[in-house]
């Protein structure tokens, strides 16, 4: 028989456990037709050459809404074997968006997600209003790898509302609106829908992002949507206190889960070095819920996290009060409030007060990184801790000093998250726990990890040996696809989309971060190479061959489906 595509000689992980085993794959019209003992010829063949053959990867978080206008292939993800992702997380995106209000959209996503914002006015197509008719656009220009799309509520609330979106609950009309407008999405396939509960997420100007007023009554109208239609999930970034799961929250997450009846996953179960055994609380509380048959699992990042950031988009400091007029101002009106003793004495009250998530005063774990004056190069790499030693002045002074004398410029990196392998691990093996929160075309300039899955392979499967081969690569494929009920892909059987990835397991890694200036208008961004992914396909088409890219564009738009 002639296929589309034969794999030949592969160790076959078939993506839901079984144990490795050698054979082959056939490929026909884009869908896998014969898997393990294959024979016959191919328009394309390829010797894996004892390669390991698993489905293609799945990232449930990612940022995408935007660079895809300009990113087809959404780069990086599509270097480490991802074949299908999710976009729209966190209540954020670029649509529904009237051209009037564009500015206000990009500017949700500069605070929440530390994209550049000129790179958004102009390299975003815009040629969109409606939520269909921006999945459309994504469609007619073609994509590199399959992509699903969650309406980011804060957009949606803000097309119904305007500006009041940012300072109060829908009323009864406008929640009649939103829901009319979601089902119309939903229909369309849309995957659901997102939002963000957390202060750390503002919108325009410091003001709140608009999903964080939410109210429960909105929360029905539209989770008893999906309800109806009985497909889709929920993605919600739910913890406003570090390490806390409040009474507020989880109240929260059990009512879209029962309104909806539909999964939901929340953000996020990250270790803190201060807070030890947080993680593990914050589980406890939601188990007995998951035990009932409540779909409602938490993700972790399995990776150590190292941030990036400048004083001019200070992000690292958006969930304090006293950073709220720090935000989407010029250059000069930031210098003012930097120098200003009442704004440092507000910033040191919000440390003592424990208000942080991501900082609290760690000052030890923050570096300087990035300076443009001379003088001041002799600091890069110390902690904020060793120069107020040094100096002899209070850290809060010094970091404010800095960032004045560097004209906002100033860069530094913070070391805070899962810096605990070990205690990541515990966190990862917990029961009902997906991998997630690769944040994958998102804080462009801050940090990247969309090589999550390459991750896991070379560190948690290979250097360590915490996880098998077979667990490691489940934990990316079938465990993920069965969450988002996408029941063609995640696993290697006849019948199924051919979505492939042929990695070397002795090799196959994340490579450093490095800087390139290829964002729209030349603006830099950190990308993440990997090393050991062979080839990737996407539904039967091989869209990299050794990192090399083969053309194409094979990729789809996924539609949320009728669960069964």
């Amino acid at each position: 028989m002639a296929y589309d595509l034969l794999i030949k000689n592969a160790q076959i992980c078939d993506g839901v456990g079984t144990p490795v085993y050698g054979g082959g794959l056939a490929v026909s019209n884009g869908k896998i037709v014969e898997v393990g003992k294959v024979s016959g010829s191919a328009r394309r063949e390829i010797n894996a050459d004892g390669l390991v053959l698993a489905p293609g990867f799945i990232d449930i978080h990612t940022h995408y809404d935007a660079q895809i206008s300009w990113d087809p292939l959404l780069t990086s993800s599509c270097w480490h074997g991802v074949t299908s992702v999710l976009m729209g997380n966190c209540g954020v995106g670029v649509a529904p968006c009237r051209p009037a209000e564009r500015e206000i959209m990009a500017w949700d996503l500069v605070n929440v997600e530390a994209m550049p914002y000129d790179v958004l006015m102009n390299g975003v197509s815009w040629e969109w209003e409606s939520f269909p008719e921006y999945m459309a656009a994504v469609a007619r220009r073609g994509i590199g790898i399959n992509a699903g799309f969650l309406v980011p509520l804060s957009a949606l609330r803000f097309y119904v509302m305007g500006e009041a979106a940012s300072e109060r609950a829908a009323n009864a009309d406008e929640i009649q609106r939103m829901t009319q407008l979601f089902r119309q999405a939903m229909q369309a396939g849309a995957y659901g829908f997102s939002l963000s509960l957390i202060p750390r997420h503002i919108g325009y100007q410091g003001k709140p992002l608009s999903s964080r007023l939410t109210s429960k009554a909105e929360l029905s109208a539209l989770g008893r949507v999906m309800r109806e239609l009985n497909r889709g999930v929920i993605e919600v970034a739910l913890l406003r206190q570090a390490g806390e799961l409040g009474d507020e929250e989880l109240d929260l997450l059990l009512h879209m889960a029962h309104e909806s009846r539909r999964p939901v996953t929340w953000l996020a179960l990250i270790h803190m070095p201060d807070l030890p055994g947080a993680c593990e609380r914050i589980h406890a509380r939601v188990q007995p819920f998951l035990e009932q048959g409540l779909r409602i699992p938490p993700q972790v990042n399995p990776r150590p996290i190292s941030q990036y950031y400048s004083l001019r988009n200070p992000f690292l400091f958006s969930e304090l009060p006293s950073w709220k007029g720090a935000f989407n101002r010029t250059v000069e009106e930031q210098l003012t409030l930097y120098r200003s003793a009442d704004f440092r004495n507000a910033f040191r009250d919000d440390i003592a007060a424990g208000r942080g998530l991501l900082f609290r005063g760690q000052w030890d774990r923050l570096h300087v990184t990035r300076v443009q004056t001379e003088r001041n190069k002799q600091f890069l790499n110390a902690s904020l801790a060793e120069l107020a030693t040094r100096l002899v002045k209070d850290p809060v002074d010094v970091l404010m000093d800095l960032a004045v004398e560097e004209r906002t410029e100033l860069g530094v990196t913070v070391s805070i998250i899962n810096s605990d392998p070990e205690a990541v691990g515990e966190i990862m093996t917990l029961p009902n726990v997906l991998i997630g929160l690769s944040d994958a075309g998102a804080h462009v300039d801050q940090h990247c990890e969309a090589g999550v899955p390459t991750y896991i392979l070379g560190e948690w499967v290979r250097q360590r040996q915490f996880l098998s081969l077979e667990e490691g690569v489940r934990r990316v494929t079938s465990e993920l696809a069965d969450f988002l009920d996408l029941g063609t892909k995640g696993r290697l059987a006849p019948g199924l989309d051919a979505d492939l990835v042929l990695f070397d397991p002795t090799t196959v890694r994340t490579c450093p971060g490095e800087w390139v200036n290829d964002l729209p208008q030349g603006k830099p961004r950190l990308i993440e190479r990997s090393e050991g992914v062979a080839y990737t396909i996407v539904n039967g088409e091989v869209l990299f061959a050794h990192n090399d890219y083969q053309g194409g564009l094979p990729g789809r738009v996924i539609k949320s489906v009728v669960a069964g």
